[in-house]
């Protein structure tokens, strides 16, 4: 769901390339993967995923951005190779970048997407059934129900009675499917509230040029006073340039802030990073 926003980040800033990376258990890593899911070892793949490329040492990426629960393992990621406590031949990221991943349980709206996809009988009919169901059925705004809509794939395998049935009534689509594991998903979602989010900012932030950039959705009503306060209690937050933990906040956006405030997002990473 950060292939929009990397786009025009790259197109602003033509010196930068994205390398965009499924979780597991979303888009094409959706085969299997073993046991367990959690944190630890999505973070894993991600090491396993870069030295395969050879992006280690000096070609270590500079940044590192995840929504929601990318942001969470983003955080992990940016930790662990900050605090040495990997033997990798990575190098940390100056910045690290969590787009509304709130500390504590996930965002109640990832919840509600997960039943709600649960929901969807399957096979699938065509994306804008999809599109259609999602929006008049279970009431989600069309930029959400969109983005849900684009994570569908063909059937690879499927009965050919079934495939002659569609072919006497003239359909020409095939089935589809969602390109995440559910599974999975909801597994990693156990893994929210194990997380030591404030002192992994504390960690990160005590190094030298490591620099973590948490942009929060306006419209989310997690965002509670106490976790607010307890995040600018830390003590490397600040407001200008060169403090090493920064918050920003869209405020016309809700969780989903890639989709409700795009070119907002753009604009505050084009800044942090020319910066």
């Amino acid at each position: 769901n950060l292939r929009t926003p990397a786009k025009k980040l790259t197109e602003r800033l033509p010196h930068l390339s994205a390398l965009i990376m499924d979780i597991r258990g979303h888009g094409n890593s959706s085969s299997p993967f073993p046991s367990p899911h959690n944190f630890h070892t999505c973070t894993e793949d991600i090491f396993e995923t870069l030295q395969s490329l050879e992006l280690t040492g000096d070609r270590s990426p500079t940044a590192i951005v995840g929504h929601s629960l990318g942001g969470r393992l983003a955080l992990q990621y940016a930790h662990a190779l900050s605090t040495d406590s990997v033997q990798s031949k990575l190098q940390a990221p100056k910045q690290t970048w969590v787009l509304d991943a709130v500390p504590g349980q996930p965002d109640p709206s990832v919840h509600h997407i997960l039943r709600t996809i649960s929901s969807i009988p399957l096979p699938i009919e065509s994306k804008s059934w999809l599109f259609k169901n999602l929006t008049e059925k279970h009431n989600l705004n069309k930029g959400v129900a969109m983005w849900i809509a684009s994570n569908l794939k063909d059937i690879e395998k499927y009965e050919q009675k079934q495939q002659s049935e569609q072919n006497l009534k003239g359909k020409q689509h095939k089935p589809l499917e969602w390109v995440f594991n559910l599974d999975m998903a909801n597994e990693l979602i156990h893994s929210f509230a194990e997380q030591k989010f404030v002192p992994m900012i504390r960690d990160i932030t005590s190094q030298p040029s490591s620099i973590v950039n948490l942009v929060i959705a306006g419209r989310n009503k997690e965002w509670k006073d106490d976790i607010v306060l307890e995040l600018q209690s830390i003590p490397t937050f600040g407001k200008s340039p060169e403090s090493s933990f920064q918050m920003h906040t869209l405020p016309k956006a809700g969780h989903w802030l890639h989709v409700d405030d795009l070119n907002g997002l753009v604009d505050l990473m084009v800044k942090g990073m020319n910066e």
